[in-house]
């Protein structure tokens, strides 16, 4: 928008202002021809929009009118729409020495043709190494300009990119999504479906199977939970809590359960002034089924590790069991929704998890050892106001 104001108001203005001051000035050689030069060239500016077919050869006749125009002005004052079309012609090119090879051929031009009417002196002299200081420094700037357009654009481009691949991630996560519940609730159903067909070809009575069929609608139940809480956006309100009080609530909440286990959880190495801004009832969710995955894997007596450290000015939160780990293949997967190896499992426990510890700026990382147990290590970034 500005350089079409400037090519299409301001440069036609100033020729006009150039004809006026060379008629009252009484320096133009033919009023009339010096008029019609203006005019001609005032033309071509707008040509050029309406012909961007021909840029380069209106360009080039734009060129010679203007020294056509010049040299029948035979004022100084033509420097101005000089460098104007310079300007213009500097966003038609690429590179630097082709910009600074054109600002000197078309400062030579307006040099010639200056002292055509004015008298070769010193002043004269120095008036054109300003000239031509002053045509490098118009095609330095507008080189800047370029690349910086250039780079804006280039961002712009690689942001769209960004964009659409993070749109075909989603949009290819929702749909693993959508065959894995599809699958999912199919079994259940089939369960149900061969029990209810096989009862009525026989004609059975369907009591001793009661438990079981809610046992598979509860489970279908289960599924579309998970998978509503799992797809919903974030629309939480986030405040400072201290993340020792919330690890001190999920062990209050799991601990009777691993004791009846036989298990054990110990909370050491903790820092009771850490706080981070949390959905404080979503942590503990994260936590808590953490601490339910250690404790289905430990089949004998075992011990679950809580350690919370402040590590790089972040909080970092590890729980450890003594379970019968994971191999590689199944660590690779554990996040990915759907994906279990037990029985009983949906495979979106861990994702949820993963999901609300990513809805708060953090990041969550397995690891483990078969026969020895897993671990997990939570980080957060803290409150800068801590």
């Amino acid at each position: 928008m500005f350089f079409r104001l400037m090519y299409h108001i301001v440069l036609p203005i100033y020729v006009i202002f150039v004809i006026f001051s060379s008629i009252t000035l009484n320096r133009s050689q033919n009023h009339f021809l010096v008029i019609l030069l203006g005019i001609l060239f005032i033309t071509s500016i707008y040509l050029e929009s309406i012909y961007p077919r021909y840029k380069k050869y209106i360009s080039a006749i734009e060129l010679i009118l203007l020294l056509l125009f010049h040299f029948t002005s035979q004022l100084n004052w033509c420097f101005s729409i000089y460098i104007i079309l310079l300007s213009k012609f500097l966003f038609q090119i690429r590179g630097a020495l082709k910009g600074i090879f054109l600002g000197f051929v078309m400062i030579a031009f307006y040099s010639v043709i200056r002292i055509s009417y004015t008298p070769l002196d010193s002043y004269s002299i120095l008036a054109i190494g300003s000239d031509f200081l002053t045509s490098l420094a118009v095609v330095l700037i507008i080189q800047y300009i370029i690349e910086v357009e250039r780079q804006k654009n280039v961002l712009k481009e690689e942001k769209k990119r960004e964009e659409l691949r993070l749109k075909e991630e989603k949009m290819n996560l929702l749909s693993e999504m959508a065959a894995g519940l599809a699958h999912e609730i199919r079994n259940p159903l089939t369960i149900i479906q061969g029990f209810l067909q096989h009862s009525k070809h026989n004609q059975y009575n369907i009591q001793p199977w009661y438990d079981l069929f809610l046992s598979e609608v509860k489970r279908m139940n289960k599924l579309t939970t998970e998978f509503l809480q799992f797809s919903k956006p974030n629309v939480s309100l986030y405040q400072s809590h201290s993340i020792h009080e919330c690890l001190t609530t999920v062990i209050s909440l799991t601990e009777s359960r691993a004791n009846s286990l036989g298990h054990q959880i110990v909370y050491r190495e903790y820092n009771s002034h850490l706080s981070i801004q949390m959905d404080f009832d979503k942590m503990v969710q994260v936590f808590v089924n953490l601490i339910n995955n250690s404790i289905q894997s430990m089949v004998d007596s075992g011990t679950i590790t809580i350690r919370l450290l402040e590590i790089n000015n972040n909080a970092v939160v590890e729980v450890m069991d003594t379970g019968i780990g994971i191999n590689k293949a199944d660590l690779e997967k554990i996040f990915n929704p759907f994906y279990t190896t037990k029985p009983d499992g949906t495979g979106l426990g861990l994702s949820i998890c993963q999901k609300i510890i990513l809805d708060h700026g953090g990041t969550i990382e397995a690891a483990s050892t078969l026969n020895h147990g897993t671990s997990f290590t939570i980080c957060f970034p803290i409150n800068s106001a801590e």
